[in-house]
């Protein structure tokens, strides 16, 4: 693995509840890294990386959910293909909506992701592939996403399907590399394990947006004026500001 090549410590200053936590994708086995010692579904192991506080490495028999196991690769049975996995869930009337997604969501290539390290930013000893953070409140999802879009002016998107939901977290981001971010308890498998409070936001920042974002939470005000003063009164400065006449 790369060494360690930004301070990401900014984070912090945030307080979350719940821990970032960096993700390496690896071919071959890490050194210096114990593997988990137990078996869990893929957004389960996020969880238990928010709780730990020392790295941990999985192969992918450390990961239980069947489906979860496509998004690297995995073979997916026919059984699942025709959709009718989803519809005995009764997540589906009938398989010919779950076969959509299929279609859709995203995955590696088999044998290109053979293990996953986790880490606590406070303990990152590597380059990430990928932070996810785990958001309290609307108001750290929105200072995320403007970070993203202070220097850039990249546009808010998520993506997600109502299954799968760990391939828009994992593999999306990372093959695209878009910033994505998902409403807990919108994706069946969390929703029914339970895994996190819902309502809040799972953000995932692929590496190159690494950079621009940490820079950006360093640099930019995370409460604009227009948030805590009066919104009237900030317009009509901004309109000094760039030298023209407030409106009445």
């Amino acid at each position: 693995m790369s060494s360690i090549q930004q301070d990401l410590s900014v984070f912090n200053k945030f307080n979350f509840e719940r821990s970032p936590i960096a993700v390496k994708f690896l071919l071959k086995k890490p050194g210096g890294i114990k593997r988990l010692d137990k078996n869990l579904a893929l957004c389960e192991i996020v969880k238990e990386a928010q709780d730990r506080k020392t790295p941990f490495y999985i192969d992918l028999k450390n990961q239980t959910c069947e489906p979860a196991g496509h998004i690297f690769g995995a073979d997916i049975p026919e059984v699942f293909k025709a959709g009718h996995f989803g519809a005995a869930l009764k997540i589906f009337k009938e398989g010919r909506a779950n076969i959509k997604i299929y279609k859709d969501f995203p995955r590696f290539e088999k044998g290109v992701v053979n293990y996953i390290v986790f880490s606590h930013i406070d303990k990152l000893s590597f380059d990430p592939d990928l932070l996810i953070v785990l958001t309290d409140n609307a108001s750290q999802t929105e200072i995320i996403l403007r970070a993203m879009s202070y220097t850039t002016g990249q546009m808010f998107l998520s993506k997600m399907t109502n299954v799968l939901g760990c391939g828009w977290i994992f593999a999306y981001p990372f093959l695209t590399g878009e910033v994505n971010y998902v409403t807990t308890g919108l994706s069946f498998g969390m929703k029914a394990r339970r895994v996190f409070p819902e309502g809040r936001q799972l953000i995932s920042i692929p590496y190159n947006w690494l950079p621009t974002i940490t820079q950006n939470l360093k640099e930019m005000p995370w409460v604009p004026p227009a948030y805590t003063d009066d919104h009237g009164k900030s317009v009509q400065q901004a309109f000094i500001d760039i030298g023209l006449t407030p409106p009445e």
